[in-house]
Formats: C-alpha cells, sequence, structure tokens
C-alpha cells in the first residue's frame, strides 16, 4: 500500500485532475453519471493482466523470441509495427501499447535499437489500428452503440485510415537502418508452471481479452484478473498504474462539468449542426480532454456520425491525453527509460503527432466531401 500512495502522490496527471474534480465538486456541478464504467473497468483488467505478464518474465521471452526470428533491426521493427496495427484492432490500442512497448524495451536491453522513435511510432499505429476497427477502442463502441449502427456505417472511412496507416509504416520503415542482429544467448527466465497453473492462466488470460473484445461480463474480467495475480504473484498488485485509472476517471467527471457550463451547451448545440464544424471541435476537444470524453461529449448533440467517428480518431494524435494509449506509452517511458528519455519522448512524440493530426484532419475532411 505504501509504494501505490508513493506513486499516486508523484502522479502530476493525477494530482491535478483531482483538484479540479474537488473544486467542481465544491459548486456541485460534478455528476458521478457521466463516468464511463466498461471503460474504467477494461483499462483495468488490461493493466493488471500485463503488469502479471511482465512480472512472469513472459514479455522478454517473446523479445528473445523476435530477435531470433529477425535478420535485420528494420525487418524486426516493421513486424511490431505491422503487429501493434493489427492486434490493435481486436484487442484495443490500449492492449497493444501494453505489450508492445515493455516488448520494445526488453529487445532495446538486447540490441540497438532508436528505441524512443519505435516507441512513438508504435503509439501512432496503435491508435490508427484501433481506429478502424468497430470493436478497436472505446469510443468506436460507443458511438456504434449510441448511434445504433453496425459496421459498415463505418467502412469507408476506416479503410482510409487503414492505407494511411499502412503506406506510413512503409515509409518510416525505410528510415530504418537494415543493420543485421547477431545471434543472442536467451536471457529470459521465468519460473516452470505444473499443468494446472498453465491452463488456469491461459484460459483465464482468454477470457478476459474476449470479455475486452465483446465489452461483457467487465466486473467478472476485473475480479479473475485480481485471482491470477493473487494466484501467481501477490506482489504486482502494488506494481500496477492505479493513477492512470483514477486520472480517466477524472476527465469523464470533468466532461461532466463542462457540459453543465451554459456557455458550453450553447456553443455544443451550435456545434453539433455542421459535419465540419463536428470534425474540428471534436478534434479540438479530444486534444484537451481525451477523444473518449470527447466521444461522449458530442454525441448526444450531433447525427453526424462520420464525422464525428472522424473526429476521435483523428483527434487520437497531437497531445500526450488526446488518447488514453497516448497517456499509457507515457507512462511506459517513464516506467522504463532512464529519466533524459522523457523528454526526448516528449519531443519526438509530439513532432510525429501533429505530423499525424495534421494528414488526419486533411483525410477526414476529404472523406466527408466525398461523402
Amino acid at each position: 500500500m505504501q509504494r501505490i500512495i508513493h506513486k499516486l502522490r508523484h502522479d502530476t496527471l493525477f494530482i491535478v485532475t483531482t483538484i479540479l474534480v474537488m473544486l467542481a465538486s465544491v459548486f456541485g456541478l460534478v455528476s458521478w453519471n457521466s463516468i464511463s464504467w466498461p471503460t474504467v473497468l477494461s483499462l483495468s483488467a488490461l493493466l493488471g493482466l500485463v503488469t502479471l505478464f511482465q512480472s512472469l518474465g513472459f514479455i522478454d521471452a517473446l523479445a528473445d523470441y523476435f530477435i531470433q526470428k529477425a535478420q535485420t533491426t528494420r525487418s524486426l521493427i516493421l513486424a511490431i509495427f505491422l503487429l501493434t496495427f493489427f492486434s490493435a484492432m481486436v484487442v484495443t490500442n490500449d492492449v497493444a501499447i501494453l505489450t508492445f512497448l515493455p516488448l520494445t524495451f526488453a529487445l532495446a536491453k538486447k540490441i540497438t535499437l532508436p528505441v524512443i522513435k519505435v516507441a512513438v511510432l508504435i503509439t501512432i499505429y496503435a491508435n490508427l489500428g484501433s481506429s478502424v476497427s468497430p470493436i478497436g477502442n472505446p469510443q468506436n463502441i460507443y458511438l456504434l452503440a449510441h448511434y445504433r449502427l453496425n459496421f459498415l456505417a463505418m467502412a469507408v472511412p476506416a479503410f482510409l485510415l487503414l492505407l494511411l496507416g499502412l503506406i506510413s509504416m512503409l515509409l518510416f520503415g525505410r528510415t530504418i537502418p537494415k543493420t543485421p542482429i547477431k545471434p543472442i544467448q536467451k536471457s529470459s527466465t521465468f519460473r516452470s508452471f505444473s499443468s494446472f497453473e498453465k491452463i488456469f492462466l491461459g484460459l483465464g488470460s482468454i477470457i478476459v481479452l474476449l470479455s475486452l473484445v465483446t465489452q461483457s461480463n467487465l466486473l467478472e474480467s476485473v475480479v479473475l484478473v485480481g485471482l491470477l495475480i493473487f494466484f501467481y504473484d501477490s506482489a504486482s498488485f502494488k506494481e500496477i498504474d492505479y493513477g492512470v485509472v483514477l486520472s480517466i476517471i477524472n476527465f469523464f467527471l470533468l466532461v461532466s462539468v463542462l457540459i453543465r457550463l451554459p456557455a458550453v451547451a450553447s456553443w455544443l448545440s451550435d456545434v453539433g449542426r455542421s459535419a465540419t464544424h463536428v470534425l474540428l471541435a471534436g478534434v479540438l476537444s479530444s486534444q484537451l480532454i481525451s477523444n473518449v470524453p470527447a466521444a461522449a461529449l458530442f454525441a448526444p448533440i450531433t447525427a453526424h456520425f462520420t464525422a464525428l467517428y472522424l473526429a476521435v480518431s483523428v483527434g487520437g494524435f497531437g497531445t500526450l491525453v488526446a488518447s488514453l494509449a497516448n497517456l499509457l506509452a507515457f507512462r511506459q517511458i517513464k516506467a522504463n527509460a532512464e529519466a533524459p528519455l522523457h523528454r526526448n519522448f516528449f519531443f519526438s512524440f509530439t513532432k510525429y503527432n501533429l505530423l499525424f493530426l495534421f494528414l488526419g484532419i486533411v483525410l477526414a475532411w476529404i472523406i466527408l466531401l466525398i461523402l
């Protein structure tokens, strides 16, 4: 418990958002009904499961496997980009981030990699990949449910976002040196498991991931993750990033405050009438409050589904708070990289994200003109 409290006391995002929520509560503006509990529960289950996998040494073992199969650093990094991109379509961008960023850090301890550049692009491709799938991220699930539409409603814009991801991946891949990878001796170790332990861990993990993909039985999944951690490595409880879960709750509460402000309510009413305005306002709002709360903010006041879908998809690029995946990526950097690299990540992250934000806005504007 002391370690958890220590981490929260040094979590700037959690402290700032908590102070803002407390101030708003004094004036009675906060609505607890605004919290998207499926998002909170999904993130909690994800963080717990990935933390357990890291503690058991699975991430290091996966790094050894990748190094053995790859011939050059370029092929290795492109493989990671592709896996991040396509896995995010199924298991969400958050899972992709929490899987492939720790893998990247494990790889960087064994071979020379441009770790900051790779980490930034992994974050970008996790966001892009998840945006083209109806189950890739919470905002897509929310929007399709809110408008009562099936995945065909997003097929055309999703396909064009898919092309943006694949084409840019090929271009950025060519900037990675084709340095041959020398064979290494396996360094990953994890304790042996009995047959029962293997089955319990495997089935438990599959059940949790299926629950996240279908967005059903989420509370049960959190309980199951807790049981897995307790059974295999109870010390992992204190390593979970509780701060990011609490910060996301704060973001939803702050959105409820914004909605209740007369000036904001009037502005939203005007914005919702125009698809172009929804696109630009959604992108801008995502930069400040994250794209999941932005989707919840605009969906009730506009009928322009495609514009809002594009807004919160493109809006995931830009600032660190534009997407939950961005926050998770930065927190992975803070947890795994030395302090001097934190600033390098921020500047590199901003540079590449502004590029994709610009390209995304232009592409989204063209799509709206076509459709």
